[in-house]
């Protein structure tokens, strides 16, 4: 199973598994997204007893268990992918599927002791190709405040070579409103990606006059150099995990489109371990990397997708990105057939 470069992920439907009706849901997500990337025949009908298998195994449990089905592409290449939560103490193996994981092109799973696992599957489409200038996976939970469809929290990222450029903006309040001001934020990030960090999160700010404003973090790795830089204004949560525990990176009192205090930008180094995650403060910032395990060397899909099932909730929009490196094996991998 080949480990796949940094995806894009959208749009993403989440089903809460209680009940065999809950399966067929699942199961019509899944045939859903299938159909919707083109998937041939054969791939097709593997997405959807993936997900028929997951969500039965759920049904059960003494906790409620979390599917989310979404598409996804990597260059002109496109793909399902299948994110299951489960909570609990029952750990949630994949013996019973192993055709069905053999078959995927990429399956991992995270367990965290007390905690309950998290399951990654992805399947693609036509031919696997080589991962050519991304060195970077991305992993990305994005949840609406319960009652809207939009969510004022977004992300975006753009790499070339050993760079990343990430943005985290979180639109204030909820809704339509709050969704407008991230958009404007992405859209400057979009255009200015190759500028330092603090020169857009400038140009963010002066874009970000007449909307409702955000709070918004960005940073920049440079893995060749192994340098990390951040700055962020307001209240974005980013923390670096590395062997000796979580690095907060902190950002200045304000809110990017109305009160910015004097950009300031932290610079740390980075490693082949390490693991970037960005959440909103939709997420309690109290959750200790100590009760994750290893967490930093899992896919960051697995690790955003945990932190978003346990980290307590408040009242608003969600969202949770994590950021880290392909493994050099992976880099070096000759392509297969998916």
């Amino acid at each position: 199973m080949a480990v796949q470069p940094a995806v894009d992920t959208w749009p993403a439907i989440g089903v809460a598994v209680e009940s065999q009706r809950d399966v067929g849901k699942v199961q019509r997500l899944a045939a859903g997204a299938a159909a919707r990337q083109g998937l041939p025949a054969a791939r097709a009908e593997l997405v959807e007893q993936l997900a028929v298998h997951v969500a039965t195994f759920l049904v059960g449990q003494e906790t409620v268990g979390r599917v989310v089905v979404r598409t996804i592409s990597w260059g002109e290449r496109r793909g399902v992918e299948i994110v299951v939560g489960a909570g609990g103490r029952t750990p949630f193996g994949v013996d019973g599927l192993r055709d069905l994981v053999d078959a995927s092109d990429l399956v991992e799973v995270y367990t965290a002791p007390g905690k309950g696992t998290v399951m990654l599957a992805q399947l693609w489409g036509g031919p696997q190709t080589e991962p050519a200038d991304r060195r970077f996976l991305i992993g990305s939970v994005v949840d609406p405040i319960e009652g809207e469809s939009v969510s004022g929290d977004a992300w975006a990222v753009e790499q070339r070579g050993g760079r990343i450029a990430a943005l985290v903006t979180d639109g204030l309040g909820h809704g339509a409103k709050a969704t407008e001001a991230s958009e404007a934020a992405v859209a400057v990030f979009r255009a200015r990606y190759r500028e330092p960090v603090e020169l857009i999160a400038a140009g963010v700010h002066d874009a970000l006059r007449g909307t409702r404003g955000a709070a918004i973090a960005l940073v920049e790795v440079d893995k060749d150099a192994g340098e990390l830089r951040f700055c962020g204004i307001g209240n974005i949560v980013a923390r670096v995990l590395l062997a000796d525990g979580a690095h907060e990176l902190v950002s200045r009192y304000g809110i990017a489109g109305y009160q910015s205090p004097r950009i300031h930008t932290v610079t740390q180094s980075w490693s082949d371990d390490a693991m970037l995650v960005l959440h909103s403060d939709g997420l309690s910032s109290r959750w200790n990397v100590d009760a994750y395990p290893r967490l930093r060397l899992q896919h960051p899909q697995l690790a955003a997708s945990t932190l978003m099932r346990d980290a307590t909730r408040a009242p608003d929009d969600a969202m949770v990105i994590a950021i880290g490196n392909v493994p050099e094996a992976a880099l070096e991998r000759e392509p297969a057939t998916a």
